[in-house]
């Protein structure tokens, strides 16, 4: 069975080890580790226990995080941490789209896409890498490899589309590439992420947000009913994303606004 990491888990031992693991951001460390292929395995204690745990109201560990966020998009945009040149095509079982998952980032609503491509180096490629399986490949020690282009560059965005709260939508995967979201990788082949941008764990999104993922899935998706449009919860076990609210109150505008005509 293939198991793809996904971008919004659960751990069930959060707190595991961090006791004895000081956030203090220490450049130097952590790029000279990232200069290497194999990064993520000289940085494994490091990854298992900081960032690959979901944690939502811990401040001091997400902003240690995103230090090394952006140091990572800073050396990606520098062509100066080593990815692969090549790799196997993980998006040869992609199939016609039939299904929308929901997420939200639970970052920064003005986060840069680039940041959000480091995020996603790290918690969905980082982790698969480390496990040493990519759709049956052993790959651990090996540079990454996403075979995802965006503006002539290698990402590793796990969503399709990513929607800001002022209703602007962006594309950050094309339709023929597998994002690695879904925490399913049968539910990956077929389905569209959309992520709305911000931390809506314990609040609803903006209507403005809501309206225009609504109109992404009715211009770019027409062919996906109403029973196939999913919050990321419903779809993986023991998992918030993308928040609290989504069953109760703001699937049901999304749906009413995608299904309405003339709203």
């Amino acid at each position: 069975m293939k198991t793809l990491h996904l971008s919004c888990y659960e751990s069930t031992d959060q707190k595991k080890g961090l006791h004895y693991l000081k956030l203090d951001f220490q450049r130097d460390y952590w790029e000279s580790r990232l200069q290497h292929p194999d990064w993520y395995v000289r940085l494994e204690d490091e990854l298992q226990q900081i960032f690959f745990p979901v944690v939502h109201n811990q401040p001091q560990m997400k902003s240690f995080r995103h230090k090394v966020y952006d140091l990572i998009d800073e050396l990606l945009q520098k062509n100066r941490l080593p990815l692969a040149q090549n790799g196997q095509n993980l998006d040869i079982e992609r199939k016609a789209v039939d299904t929308i998952v929901i997420h939200h980032t639970e970052e920064d609503p003005a986060m840069r896409p680039g940041r959000l491509s480091a995020i996603g180096l790290v918690r969905q490629y980082a982790f698969q890498y480390l496990a040493n399986d990519v759709l049956g490949t052993q790959v651990r020690g090996k540079p990454i490899w996403s075979g995802h282009f965006r503006l002539g560059e290698m990402v590793f965005f796990a969503y399709h589309w990513l929607i800001r709260p002022d209703g602007k939508a962006e594309r950050l995967l094309e339709d023929a590439y597998i994002g690695w979201h879904a925490g399913n990788w049968e539910i990956n082949t077929r389905s569209i992420g959309i992520a709305f941008s911000g931390n809506y764990e314990e609040d609803a999104p903006p209507v403005s947000q809501i309206e225009a993922a609504a109109q992404v899935i009715k211009e770019h998706y027409p062919q996906v009913t109403q029973m196939h449009i999913k919050g990321h919860r419903e779809v993986t076990q023991g998992i918030s994303c993308p928040g609290a609210f989504f069953l109760s109150t703001w699937k049901d505008i999304l749906l009413q606004r995608v299904y309405t005509l003339n709203y």
